[in-house]
């Protein structure tokens, strides 16, 4: 008999986990609860936006699903399905990097308003990541079909061609307004950030592993196209318009077409950690210009270290380690006495 694979918004182990997580205090949340209270204040007319989106949802992913679902719905996949569909896909893992992704979109956004509740309505690039994640699990899942309509609409939507095989780790920014296409074997790491037009993409001459690695950190301009299975190294930065087909080594400023090294980067590197809760470079003039990381990273450590270890239970209860579920049932009892 064929054994369906557990769905994680509703079946046990998950659904405990999920009850575990949402315990736990979410500082960014919180913020973006007092930024909507806030704002209708100042534009009651948003109140009905406010809150159907924002201040009755139990949790960010929550308001995300909700946001996504009603923008991206069509007449085979109405927004309530939608709005299942995200919130059984994604993981406990997907909720950190859809975390540090929120974030990376204030701190790196080049507006001077910029808030986590503009991030969380009006960011389409959040947007496209959170659609990507799902289908990313779609895929994982073998569900290729429903993978490639998420992906074909999301391309209609917001102007990204994501492949949903690829991988894609947490805090990254990405702006989706002149398009990007992203190919199927291609990697991109920690805090990297993606502007408009960029392609990361095969020369056409290769099968299989043809797609860039692109490593922690590095930013690509706009209109910057990487061709080929090469990695651009962490820290990197590729200039508007440049056309690189080579490595790229760390730290290195590479431009033209073809791309060359131009210069190397000097960074402070204080902070930088793979498990860090924004997981980005910064430069020595950036460290002084982040007001929400330095308030809401000191508060939001805690919470991601506690979601990492959710996360980490997750990962043994997906190998079959019944001690993980049985530690996990521990929990929910002793919290319930």
């Amino acid at each position: 008999k064929e054994t369906r694979r557990p769905d994680t918004y509703i079946d046990e182990p998950y659904r405990h986990l999920r009850l575990l997580r949402r315990r736990l205090p979410d500082p960014l949340w919180s913020q973006i609860r007092l930024e909507a209270e806030h704002a209708l204040t100042l534009e009651p007319d948003a109140g009905p936006q406010l809150y159907q989106h924002v201040l009755r949802q139990p949790s960010l992913m929550d308001a995300l699903a909700s946001i996504i679902s009603h923008e991206i719905e069509t007449e085979l996949m109405p927004a309530t399905a939608l709005r299942t569909l995200v919130l059984d896909q994604l993981r406990l893992g997907d909720d950190k990097n859809i975390h540090l992704d929120v974030v990376a979109s204030v701190n790196r956004s080049p507006s001077e308003d910029s808030t986590a509740l503009n991030a969380l309505l009006f960011h389409q690039g959040l947007h496209c990541l959170v659609c990507y994640r799902v289908a990313h699990r779609l895929w994982q899942a073998g569900r290729t079909g429903l993978a490639y309509y998420m992906q074909s609409t999301v391309s209609s939507h917001y102007a990204a061609d994501i492949h949903p095989a690829c991988e894609m780790k947490g805090g990254i920014y990405l702006s989706v307004g002149g398009g990007v296409v992203i190919g199927e074997t291609a990697r991109v790491g920690r805090g990297v950030t993606i502007l408009q037009g960029v392609t990361l993409g095969g020369t056409g001459k290769e099968v299989g592993d043809r797609h860039p690695k692109v490593e922690d950190g590095v930013l690509l301009h706009p209109g910057a196209t990487v061709l080929g299975n090469i990695r651009v190294g962490k820290g990197a930065v590729v200039t508007a318009k440049s056309i690189v087909t080579k490595e790229v080594p760390d730290l290195a400023r590479v431009s033209g077409v073809p791309a060359k090294v131009r210069s190397y980067r000097e960074l402070w590197l204080k902070g930088y950690d793979e498990d860090a809760r924004q997981n980005t470079w910064k430069e020595e003039s950036d460290l002084f210009n982040s007001d929400l990381d330095c308030v809401m990273g000191g508060l939001s450590e805690d919470y991601l270290s506690e979601l990492e270890a959710l996360v980490k239970m997750e990962t043994c209860i997906d190998a079959g380690d019944g001690d993980c579920w049985n530690t996990v049932t521990d929990i929910l009892n002793s919290d319930s006495q």
